[in-house]
């Protein structure tokens, strides 16, 4: 039977729930990049005069690390039976202390729990702050290199949302670490330009 639907699960933190700090009580579901992604998704595949329907599922919780994570994986994630899943975590844990080699740990049990449901992780790199710490940037290398070693598709989020010094462009962000609505959609254009190849080949 042909495909008819993909499914594709957001899992993060407040990064991915679209929080803003402008307006963290906001409720417009427009902002946050999986809404945004699905949309442009959809208008892709209707160009493509493909019937397939896509669903973007925000897995996002405010202030979620990687444990956090892989605990509610079965519930958030697996029950979904999506086809991708988006992997952007390792904020929380870096600012709670958590070693690197902890963070990259947790984060390649969940890119082998995708694949044990039969899903295709994607992972991210976590994207600049205000004054991006030499941390992060060695998290990013540690991603970069397992997703090479591993064969993971990557989203580079850094490099998107990043300016020359390597920080986070003051345009995406009114606090220095969430983002605006601009930057949101940098993400979604970001995460789209990776899943193409993997949506047009169902």
């Amino acid at each position: 039977m042909e495909k008819s639907h993909f499914i594709i699960v957001a899992l993060g933190d407040s990064l991915t729930v679209g929080y803003r700090f402008s307006d963290p009580y906001a409720l417009d579901p427009r902002v946050p990049y999986s809404a945004r992604l699905e949309r442009m998704i959809r208008a892709r595949l209707g160009v493509l005069g493909r019937g397939i329907q896509a669903f973007v599922i925000n897995g996002g919780i405010n202030g979620d690390s990687t444990d956090g994570m892989l605990k509610r994986f079965e519930k958030d994630v697996a029950l979904e039976k999506p086809d991708v899943v988006v992997v952007w975590a390792g904020m929380n844990d870096l600012g709670s202390g958590r070693s690197l080699d902890y963070i990259l740990g947790n984060l390649r049990r969940l890119y082998v729990a995708c694949r044990g449901i039969k899903a295709e992780p994607v992972a991210c790199t976590l994207t600049p702050i205000n004054h991006t710490s030499s941390l992060m940037r060695e998290l990013n290398d540690m991603i970069r290199s397992n997703c090479t070693k591993e064969g993971i598709t990557l989203v580079d989020l850094f490099s998107f949302l990043a300016d020359d010094g390597g920080n986070l462009r003051s345009e995406y962000s009114d606090d220095g670490v969430h983002l605006t609505a601009l930057g949101y959609g940098r993400v979604a254009e970001a995460v789209l330009e990776v899943l193409t190849p993997i949506f047009e080949r169902e």
